[in-house]
């Protein structure tokens, strides 16, 4: 992190090239899926945070949010509503988004808020592991098609469908997390809900599906859906479909998603999984 800073932003021309920045981490063609500069500055001068993260004088990622209330039985709870996170695909590898999550947090803690939720298509690998297992969020909710048909190139060929995020930002796991860094966890020995097969092209397929039954089960996904979609959209829209139906039903009934595990074993194939538990306690302790 040394060739990078992160900071609150807070003038126009930040907003301005955080507009830009969207249009090129999202490959966007119309552009009507990104927050202008006028919402951005707006919100900010309003309990709202946009964090940048710079090389040099350069944005190269940011996260945005705003205040929000979740409705969760009881009284309306004051909390982060996290929108959006970009960083531009070069710089990824530099852990930039984890760290604008992590400078988040603290500014949110800082407005006395002890929430955070935010959306993220659930097999995406890469972001459901950053938000569950290096962040120590949850999932328990499933929305279909969150935002319509989007056109970005991201997003486009798939219904948005969206996990919610709660990120319980005082919780022991959190904090725990954060102390430590990017953790290595063993791989669960948990059943499998989908027993997998692979294509002539190493696709994985789904060929079958146990009873959601135990107290932590595993869900896999695919390791890459951005490729698994650009070279077989049709089985990547059949994943869509089949892990929709398993999640909603699997948060119908108790579980929740706690962590991400993932694995190359030895054929060179890269694997996914979701861990989902049976946790009534979970949210005594958070």
């Amino acid at each position: 992190m040394q060739n990078f800073s992160i900071r609150l932003c807070k003038s126009w021309d930040e907003c301005v090239e955080c507009e830009e920045l969207q249009k090129l981490v999202w490959e966007m063609q119309d552009y009507r899926d990104a927050v202008p500069a006028n919402l951005l500055i707006t919100a900010i001068k309003n309990g709202g945070l946009l964090v940048g993260a710079f090389e040099g004088t350069r944005m190269v990622g940011f996260a945005f949010g705003f205040l929000g209330y979740d409705y969760d039985g009881g009284a309306p709870r004051l909390k982060h509503t996290s929108h959006m996170l970009g960083v531009l695909p070069e710089m990824r590898v530099y852990g930039l988004g984890a760290e604008l999550k992590w400078f988040q947090r603290a500014e949110a803690l800082a407005q006395g808020l002890d929430l955070m939720t935010w959306t993220y298509d659930p097999l995406q690998s890469v972001n459901a592991y950053l938000n569950l297992t290096r962040l120590g969020a949850i999932a328990r909710r499933y929305y279909r098609d969150a935002y319509g048909e989007m056109t970005d190139a991201l997003n486009v060929g798939l219904a948005s469908d969206r996990f919610q995020v709660e990120w319980h930002l005082r919780n022991e796991r959190v904090k725990r997390l954060r102390a430590a860094g990017n953790p290595h966890v063993p791989l669960s020995d948990a059943p499998s809900v989908y027993r997998i097969e692979w294509t002539a092209l190493g696709f994985p397929v789904i060929v079958d599906e146990n009873p959601l039954r135990g107290e932590i089960l595993r869900v896999e996904i695919p390791s890459d859906i951005t490729v698994l979609k650009r070279d077989a959209l049709p089985l990547a829209i059949q994943w869509r479909e089949r892990t929709r139906s398993t999640f909603e039903r699997a948060f119908a009934s108790g579980y929740i998603a706690t962590r991400v595990d993932r694995e190359t074993r030895a054929d060179g194939r890269q694997r996914v999984w979701y861990i989902l538990e049976l946790r009534p306690d979970l949210f005594d302790s958070i």
